[in-house]
Formats: C-alpha cells, structure tokens, sequence
C-alpha cells in the first residue's frame, strides 16, 4: 500500500490543542516558587548528582 500521499497524523481524531497566553503568574517570589521543593540553595532548586 502506498502511503506516500498520506500526511502525517499525531492522532486519529483531528483536533486543536488550547492555548493561552504565556504569563509569568508566580516569578516575583521565589520563596513561594521553592515552598514544596525537596531540596533549595539559595534561589535554586538543589538535585543530587546522578552524573559521574
């Protein structure tokens, strides 16, 4: 069978995906920004190693 015509989907059912207006909603306060991180130094959020 010769798909050559044929475009490519991402799904069987066409749709358009939502958009919104990209707005920084909650950059003004990192101390709220890191609240629930596991692990923060200074404004960042602090991740163990994993490459040696």
């Amino acid at each position: 069978m010769d798909t050559g015509n044929v475009a490519p989907m991402t799904s069987v059912a066409a749709m358009t995906l939502a958009r919104r207006a990209d707005q920084v909603t909650d950059g003004d306060n990192p101390q709220a920004v890191l609240a629930n991180a596991p692990a923060a130094v200074e404004d960042y959020y602090a991740v163990p190693k994993v490459v040696e």
